[in-house]
């Protein structure tokens, strides 16, 4: 076809070759599907190190000095750190590297251990640290093994199931979580120690001598070699009791078991945990690579049915926390919602457009979802709740260059232009306007993978699913449809009386828009252009309205989104190192609580057929308390359950910290001050200042601070009559660290763990602080005098826990803001500018930082407005280039601040919080809107070049663009219509962005059909001024093509 020439003209000539690309597209991404990663939540970047080096029997004070600031010095230096963190606790230390965005963290881990291992001043009874590079695992599902067995039983039943189940496919990994570790703990009391004259030492070395198994070479034979074994290793606790202690002169044995009391049992830690009311164990299943929550939950339910026969009397499997069945639920609604908008925006088409032009637009659709399904596996975005949502967002946009397209195919067919003919100039008609309206909605979108913090992360699925259905859209509108439409003859004529109705209908309907284009939009732009300068203020009056409202707190705003999980979490933090039994109580309270409420919510009326709140669990480990409820019906609002838990549970005064977590991944308190000083009494001052300053602003609550009360520590301090007995300091450490924590002896291996035997005071004896007093020191010439000889000992306060921050001490203030109260930034904001400076004043060697939520919060804010300008940026360029103007851009792009203003306007009509997913709307809706400006202002500009004069051209290119605008603006609307009225509760977060992108496309359609022209025309009088002031031109076009 050489009047048609490239490759526009050779798909349409070539419809073979359009239908062996769509189907390309379609066979692709139906072949890639089954295959996508299927998750509820996208993946988070961890980006972090963890080190954890035990230090059995150490104060925080002493693991902070020995464990934890020589890590901190050794590896401060390294590149590609963001920041440090370490936390010394009773018996360990943990430090915690976070990587800068970008930096290879395992080549991080690998630097990280070469310095660690050059330490050489670690502390010889620490253990060896053990560096890991934390590894996202998406939890599958958890089955919990429950029943009144003994702990032995239940605790070898749970690791045989383990085992079991992690060798399924589509599990990784299973921990099995609550547990105590076996001990053999070998208990000699001081009477006895006396009486043989012994020490710790002593029974120490008994054991390493008497229990090992050792190779003893080979012996060379005739037949061949004999290996030689050794093997006295002892396993329980009847070998134990055999190993010979003492041997008299005479030659009589006295036996370990004739000495020390022998328990073969479990650590002394503090756990229980009880499910449905009965003791039990969990089997958490993991999947770290490429997860299908489906398949999981498959192969673990059948694994549950398989295994429930075998279960010993009592015991029971049950299967819950099961991931399928929220991502099930959400892809029905999202899928629900899409199908509506979808059938909305196709009757929409057929309205307006012929049925044929409607169904091949409709088509597309398919055919540019699908090949994004194609390409989709080599992004690294997979099937979750986000991208499913971007596809269902993308919906209302992806049509819109193919109306264009075959609404101007449609329009010169009906001038009578037929075939090939009417396609291609139909096609060349928009080919400018549409290419560069779907590259300005890409340069929108692609910020947003830009975006800081860890919920930007989760939300990249959007622009990459986004821009892949944009550019095969693209691909199909312009290479695909013409092809179609061209082979489309002359409408024929219906015979059915009801077909002949509704043809009637939509001839009517499609007749009524030209109408009212020429008749009452056309005469009212003709008023506007008229009055042009009143109508620029009017809509820049509105727009600062706007603006006004958000910026005075008019709307309620929370940047992180709350998702409503399907369960609810008590997470209680008790005071460390207080009594166990009162964890007991506080978890036994929030359980009867959560058990009365779930009688009461499974006896409402909407509950007849599904109850709405299944099991509970209750576990209590140390200091930290958890309850977690599982609902059963889909729709439970779990947000109120939680606030009726809380007030059930009562005031539980006696914690440190109470969190009722409802949310799919919880962001914490809203507020989180970091304060780092050299001084840890500056600290300690300062966390009652902090705590009252933020009380006194009303809404704030539950303020908490990471200092506990300090608690009584015992320090030995040595007599002078210690030094003339050859007694060091050192020796009694060490000997009542032997007596009161233990010494081990020897680990055993014994089936899937290695067992600490300890050698120790019996309970009775460690119970208290007077048993020091009756413990006897051993000299180095075997003697033993009392501890009171020798040493002596004060009660000081000591913390149990102490956290730092960038090789600085940290206190870490957090407080929770009710959701009708100030914003959290204004509150912050507010306490840095009457506080602070008093307090640096006070403190100079005071550091504060803001944490969590809100430091995301502010990054997020500054890299949207930096990554929009910059995409505003480039696409000034490039319609610059395009129009040759320097002003046409401009004009395109005021389209911007209006669909902002669309945004504010339709959070206030519905009532919703501004989030995070508000602005990446906002993001959104300016790539939208500014593609209705490009189409009218290229119209304008061919009606120019056409000799046209102005204002008619203005007039005549708003009645010629009037039906694409409007059908474009119609069906983005429309086809997010279903998922802006979804009612269910977990689908909630995602209608803020919605309500952004649907309301602006609303407003800024106005503004396109209004403004524009009369924006292009207050150009062309200040054009005319300045030739008149200056010189120039006269009669140019304003804003022409030939124009600067």
């Amino acid at each position: 076809m050489a009047d048609k020439p490239g490759l526009l003209g050779w798909f349409i000539s070539n419809p073979v070759a359009a239908n062996l690309l769509m189907v390309v597209l379609v066979i692709g991404g139906l072949y890639n599907l089954p295959g996508l990663d299927k998750q509820f939540f996208p993946t988070p970047i961890i980006d972090k190190v963890y080190i954890s080096m035990p230090f059995d029997g150490a104060s925080p004070r002493e693991v902070e000095e020995q464990i934890c600031v020589r890590i901190e010095e050794a590896i401060h230096e390294l590149d590609g750190i963001k920041e440090v963190r370490s936390i010394a606790l009773d018996g360990v230390g943990k430090v915690i590297v976070e990587a800068l965005p970008g930096y290879p963290t395992l080549r991080l881990t690998n630097e990280i251990k070469t310095r660690i291992d050059a330490i050489t001043t670690f502390p010889i009874d620490a253990d060896r640290p053990v560096v890991t590079e934390l590894i996202y695992r998406h939890l599958v599902g958890v089955v919990q093994l429950a029943g009144e067995l003994d702990e032995w039983e239940l605790k070898e039943l749970g690791e045989t199931l383990r085992d079991d189940l992690a060798r399924q496919p589509w599990i990784s990994a299973v921990d099995l979580v609550s547990p105590r570790r076996y001990e053999v703990s070998v208990n000699v009391s001081e009477l006895d120690l006396r009486r043989h004259n012994l020490s710790f030492d002593d029974v120490v070395r008994a054991i390493q001598s008497a229990s090992l198994n050792l190779p003893a070479g080979a012996i060379k034979g005739i037949d061949g070699d004999i290996r030689v074994q050794t093997r006295g290793q002892a396993y329980y606790r009847e070998d134990f009791e055999r190993i010979v202690l003492l041997t008299a002169r005479d030659g009589t044995q006295i036996y370990l078991g004739e000495v020390a009391t022998i328990d073969d049992g479990f650590e002394d830690v503090d756990t229980v945990s009880r499910f449905d009311g009965m003791p039990g164990h969990g089997l958490y299943a993991y999947v770290t690579a490429n997860p299908d929550v489906v398949q999981s939950s498959r192969v673990i339910n059948e694994w549950v049915a398989e295994q429930t026969p075998n279960l010993p009397e009592g015991a029971t499997l049950s299967f819950w926390r099961d991931a399928a069945l929220p991502f099930k639920g959400r892809v029905e609604t999202l899928l629900k919602n899409g199908l509506g908008g979808l059938l909305l925006v196709f009757l929409v088409l057929v309205l307006f457009l012929r049925p044929a032009v409607a169904v091949w637009v409709s088509v597309g659709i398919a055919v540019a979802f699908l090949g994004a399904f194609f390409l989709l596996p080599y992004t690294g975005v997979g099937l979750n709740m986000i991208s499913l949502f971007a596809f269902l967002l993308v919906l209302g946009i992806v049509v819109d260059d193919a109306i264009i397209v075959g609404e101007s195919i449609h329009t010169a067919q009906t001038k009578g232009v037929e075939g090939e003919a009417a396609a291609f100039w139909g096609v060349r008609e928009v080919f400018k306007p549409v290419l560069f309206a779907v590259i300005s909605t890409m340069v929108f979108f692609a910020p947003m993978m830009f975006m800081p913090g860890e919920w930007a992360h989760a939300a990249k699925g959007i622009p990459v699913v986004v821009l892949l259905v944009l550019m095969f859209s693209l691909v199909e509108c312009l290479w695909i449809l013409p092809a179609h439409l061209s082979r489309l003859g002359p409408e024929q004529p219906v015979a059915t009386p009801l077909l002949k109705r509704l043809e009637n209908w939509r001839h009517r309907c499609a007749d009524w828009l030209v109408s009212f284009a020429r008749n009452r939009y056309r005469p009212f732009l003709q008023w506007a252009l008229q009055h042009h300068l009143l109508v620029a203020g009017f809509f820049l009056v509105m727009l600062s309205l706007s603006v006004a409202l958000y910026g005075g707190g008019w709307l309620r705003s929370a940047f992180f989104p709350r998702i409503n999980s399907d369960f609810v979490e008590a997470k209680i933090v008790m005071p460390e190192g207080g009594s166990f039994s009162q964890s007991e109580l506080v978890m036994q309270r929030v359980v009867d609580a959560a058990e009365a409420l779930k009688t009461e919510w499974n006896q409402r009326p909407e509950y007849e057929d599904a109850p709405a709140i299944g099991s509970i669990l209750g576990r209590a480990n140390e200091n930290e308390v958890e309850v977690v409820i599982a609902t059963i019906s889909e729709g439970v609002d779990t947000e109120a359950f939680a606030l009726a838990l809380r007030s059930d549970s009562g005031s539980l005064s006696e914690a440190k910290e109470v969190r009722m977590d409802y949310t799919i991944r919880d962001p914490g308190k809203p507020i989180r001050l970091v304060l780092a000083s050299r001084k840890v009494e500056d600290l300690e001052a300062m966390a009652g200042d902090v705590r009252e300053a933020l009380l006194s602003y009303p809404g704030v609550f539950d303020v908490s601070d990471s200092f506990d009360s300090p608690r009584d520590e015992l320090v030995l301090e040595l007599k002078p009559a210690a030094e003339t007995l050859g007694v060091g300091l050192a020796d009694v450490a060490r000997q009542v660290r032997q007596a009161f924590y233990g010494a081990e002896a020897q680990r055993i291996p014994r089936g899937r763990e290695d067992v600490k035997v300890m050698v120790r005071y019996p309970e009775i004896e460690r119970l208290a602080i007077a048993n020091l007093n009756d413990m006897y020191i051993r000299t180095p010439d075997g003697g033993e005098v009392p501890f009171e000889a020798v040493a002596t000992y004060r009660v000081e306060a000591g913390y149990q826990k102490l956290e730092r921050l960038d090789r600085l001490r940290t206190l870490e203030v957090e407080a929770d803001v009710e959701a009708n109260g100030p914003p959290p930034r204004a509150i912050v904001q507010s306490v840095f500018r009457d506080y602070l400076p008093k307090w640096q004043q006070q403190y100079p060697d005071l550091f504060v930082n803001l944490d969590g939520e809100l430091q995301e919060e502010i990054e997020f804010r500054e890299a949207t407005v930096r990554l929009m300008a910059l995409a505003m940026m480039v696409i000034y360029a490039l319609m610059a280039v395009a129009f040759r103007s320097y002003w046409q851009p401009l004009l395109i792009l005021t389209a911007v601040p209006f669909g902002l203003m669309g945004a504010i306007f339709g959070h206030m009509i519905l009532g919703w919080q501004v989030s995070m997913f508000s602005i990446m709307g906002v993001t959104a809706c300016a790539g939208v809107v500014v593609n209705d400006n490009l189409v009218l202002i290229d119209r304008i500009n061919c009606l120019r070049e056409e000799g046209t004069e102005l204002v008619t051209a203005l007039l005549r290119a708003g009645e010629d663009r009037f039906r694409p605008i409007i059908l474009t603006s119609l069906t983005t609307f429309v086809g997010l219509l279903p998922i802006m009225s979804e009612t269910s509760v977990q689908a909630q977060f995602l209608i803020p962005m919605v309500t952004s992108l649907s309301f602006g496309v609303l407003f800024a359609t106005g503004v396109t059909l209004v403004l524009v022209p009369a924006l292009y025309l207050i150009a062309e009088d200040a054009r005319a001024l300045r030739a008149r002031w200056f010189g120039g031109k006269n009669g140019a076009p304003a804003l022409s093509t030939s124009a600067s």
